[in-house]
């Protein structure tokens, strides 16, 4: 007769030894003291992530507050009249207006009470993940980057991951918590503010209803559920843009379809990425848990934070440009301004800078000087003379002879001019150009004697262009030569007193067809300094030089 073993089919239960159970019973402490692990680690994670967006919210402000402290760079032109801020046209009467704003406050009852009752205290847990979406969403709006047509934020990434993951009424609450901030900040009131509020109520409830029911219903199985998210991450977003642009042109006229294309689709790939990065947050956080999601904030945050330095750097970039071209602007003007004040003591000084600045500048061109050489050649030629300034009446505009003193206090302009650019950061080129523009190829020039090749080739540039000048123009030599009477004069001295390959492509490529066709502009200061304003900036960097001899 068979007993009852208590085992179906009379099987008998194997039987188990005290070392066997002990065994089992270490392996399943093991798993729960690596499962209770795992979410000391999660929880560890998520709230370490809320301290540093806490942290870096912090930081934001204080960065804006010592913006906000700091005074403004000076502008370098005139003071400009300060302006009372013009109001837009105003579309809607005063009647709309409060029927719009009722109905917009009507909305927002409704939202509110929606999120209320379709939601419950579940939705409100874990209280850390609660937490960490609540930081991101407030905390992004104090980190918003703004360019020139477009403003960057992680809040909607953050608004987002609350209708996934939470529900409705936090969702709604965050939105709200988002537009109230944004108030604070940027200061808007009235209609505006509450248009604000029942768009940040609104698509949260939506998004979170519609990603609710696809969650329930079953219908997203696997990573489906994160596309899903995708897909509401973009309809919220461009339901976002259609009510505030509707309302803005409801209130101040203008086309949807323009604001559409000039502030949306700018955005787009920002949106579509954090989009990307969103739907991704959800799915590691099925698989992983909430850990993810602080991850998650975590390289928002940084991501932010790089994007924000990249931001500043082309601003700042921007700004040192424009004044840059402010410089160049002045630069211009003080050199016009010398170059006439020189002239109210020589009448002849602007025409003959501006001719030598002229010729110089063609011939280095010609003769295959790169950028800053010949921005370093046409600023010498306008300035060559600077040094003159010292000369007293007598010398500087007599018709006679001069004595031997008196051709000793001329033969220093060069270095008293070079002295005075050296002041100057930047015409460092510029001095040694003119400091050796008296100098012979063979050894008899001043101030310094040099030869051949140890006068610099910008210098031996220069000389042309004021000999020749000097030889053709009735302003600034007794008996002024044709130009073929020039020419030949500058052949003549070739190899002695000039460089002669540089004598050579003077005549054969700067002077064929330019003297006969533009003789009424070669001289013109104006479009000389117009010039120098173009090649300006070839001069920027710095260029170290000591004193020049003879000098004083």
């Amino acid at each position: 007769m068979l007993r009852g073993t208590g085992n179906c089919c009379g099987l008998r239960r194997p039987i188990t030894s005290g070392r066997h159970l002990a065994g089992a019973a270490h392996g399943v402490r093991t798993r729960l003291a690596r499962k209770a692990l795992g979410g000391y680690l999660e929880h560890v994670i998520v709230w370490l992530a809320v301290v540093l967006w806490l942290v870096i919210v912090v930081w934001s402000l204080a960065l804006m507050r010592a913006a906000g402290s700091t005074e403004e760079l000076p502008r370098l032109g005139p003071a400009e009249p300060e302006r009372s801020p013009e109001r837009p046209p105003v579309v809607l009467g005063a009647r709309r207006r409060r029927l719009l704003a009722a109905g917009q406050g009507a909305l927002l009852v409704a939202v509110a009470v929606a999120a209320a009752l379709l939601s419950d205290a579940d939705q409100w847990l874990p209280v850390q993940l609660v937490g960490l979406l609540a930081v991101l969403v407030v905390g992004s709006d104090f980190m918003t980057l703004e360019a020139k047509r477009f403003r960057i934020s992680g809040s909607f990434l953050g608004l987002v991951l609350a209708m996934a993951l939470l529900g409705p009424a936090p969702a709604v609450a965050m939105g709200v918590a988002c537009s109230l901030t944004d108030a604070l900040r940027s200061r808007t009131r009235g209609i505006l503010l509450l248009n604000n509020l029942v768009t940040y109520a609104t698509f949260p409830l939506l998004g979170a209803l519609v990603l609710g029911w696809l969650k329930d219903s079953g219908a997203t199985p696997g990573g489906g559920y994160a596309i899903a998210v995708f897909g509401v991450f973009i309809a919220a977003n461009a339901l976002n843009f259609a009510m505030i642009a509707g309302h803005n042109v409801l209130l101040r006229g203008g086309s949807l379809e323009t604001l559409f294309r000039t502030v949306y689709l700018p955005v787009l790939p920002w949106e579509l990425a954090t989009a990307s990065l969103t739907a991704m947050a959800v799915y590691g956080f099925e698989v992983y848990g909430a850990g993810v999601v602080g991850l998650f904030a975590l390289a928002l945050g940084v991501c932010q934070l790089l994007l924000r330095a990249l931001l500043e750097g082309q601003a700042h970039g921007e700004e040192v440009e424009r004044r840059t071209d402010q410089l160049d602007v002045r630069h211009e003007g003080m050199l016009g301004l010398l170059l006439e004040t020189l002239s109210l003591r020589d009448p002849n000084a602007a025409h003959h800078a501006a001719a030598v600045a002229h010729y110089a500048h063609e011939l280095a061109r010609a003769a295959g000087l790169d950028a800053r050489e010949q921005a370093v050649v046409h600023t010498a030629g306008l300035l060559h003379d600077i040094g003159k300034e010292a000369l007293p009446d007598h010398i500087l505009l007599g018709r006679n002879d001069l004595h031997a003193a008196e051709r000793r206090l001329v033969e220093r302009h060069p270095a008293d001019g070079a002295r005075l650019l050296l002041r100057v950061e930047g015409l460092g080129e510029v001095a040694t150009a003119v400091l050796a523009h008296h100098e012979r190829i063979d050894g008899h020039g001043y101030p310094d004697g040099l030869s051949g090749d140890d006068i610099a080739i910008v210098a031996r540039i220069l000389a042309i262009a004021e000999v020749y000048d000097t030889l053709t123009s009735p302003e600034t030599y007794r008996m002024p030569l044709s130009a073929a009477e020039a020419e030949d004069e500058l052949r003549r001295v070739a190899g002695t007193q000039l460089d002669g390959r540089l004598v050579w492509l003077f005549v054969t490529q700067v002077l064929p067809g330019r003297l006969l066709e533009h003789e009424h502009l070669i001289a013109d200061l104006e479009q000389e300094l117009q010039v120098q304003r173009r090649v300006r900036g070839a001069l920027d960097q710095p260029f170290l030089l000591g004193p020049p001899s003879g000098a004083a």
